[in-house]
């Protein structure tokens, strides 16, 4: 399925007009949140179809993985939209999903092609972050991180229209059940599955993904 980049191109204005807001209220790193608006103008914070009958949900992006995906892209063209999810020789863990979402024909290219989408990828907190910092972050930091950005991902789903909500993660899938508990996420069917940078063989982590998204719906 193509793209629509206008729907992708109002999301990120969206994400930097927060990115602003956040950073003059002195909640996130100045220098990170202009790198994302200023150098990473590929970085569009989601990916794939809408609408969409299935959608995924991540936590954040990784400063790493956005600067590594900046250099090293699929066919060695500049990196667009895709960048965030197509992975790197240096950290190949999300190929591992692009993996899985073909093998449920969630995307009808190969791994390692563009395009095909038949899903949505996008992150709780759009916020790129070091991974480390993040995760040491105070858990009461993450929840209000996540409540930041909470209206523009259901602006998401409202526009999405998903049948089906997978959350990649336990970081992803505690965030989204706070939300729902505090009524500032409005969404019905929703699960778990496991991060595709899980520990384990690449055969592993694809068949657990593939198989946690196979027990609710069906393709």
């Amino acid at each position: 399925m193509t793209i629509d980049i206008n729907y992708f191109e109002t999301l990120r204005s969206m994400i930097n007009k927060k990115l602003r807001q956040l950073t003059k209220q002195g909640k996130i790193n100045r220098d990170q949140a202009l790198l994302q608006i200023n150098k990473y103008k590929w970085l569009y914070g989601a990916l794939g179809s809408v609408p969409s009958k299935v959608m995924f949900v991540c936590e954040n992006p990784s400063i790493s993985g956005v600067e590594r995906a900046n250099t090293n892209t699929i066919d060695g063209n500049p990196p667009d939209i895709e960048a965030q999810w197509w992975g790197s020789p240096r950290n190949p863990a999300a190929k591992r999903f692009r993996e899985a979402l073909c093998r449920l024909n969630l995307k009808t290219t190969p791994p390692n092609k563009r395009g095909g989408w038949k899903c949505y990828i996008t992150n709780v907190i759009k916020q790129a972050n070091i991974v480390k910092d993040q995760n040491n972050l105070d858990s009461c930091i993450k929840k209000e991180q996540a409540r930041e950005w909470a209206d523009i991902l259901q602006w998401e789903i409202n526009n999405v229209k998903p049948k089906f909500i997978f959350c990649v993660g336990g970081k992803s899938y505690d965030a989204i059940n706070m939300l729902k508990k505090e009524n500032k996420l409005y969404i019905k069917n929703y699960s778990r599955i496991w991060h595709y940078s899980a520990r384990g063989s690449d055969e592993k982590i694809i068949q657990s993904i593939f198989n946690g998204v196979k027990k609710h719906i069906s393709i």
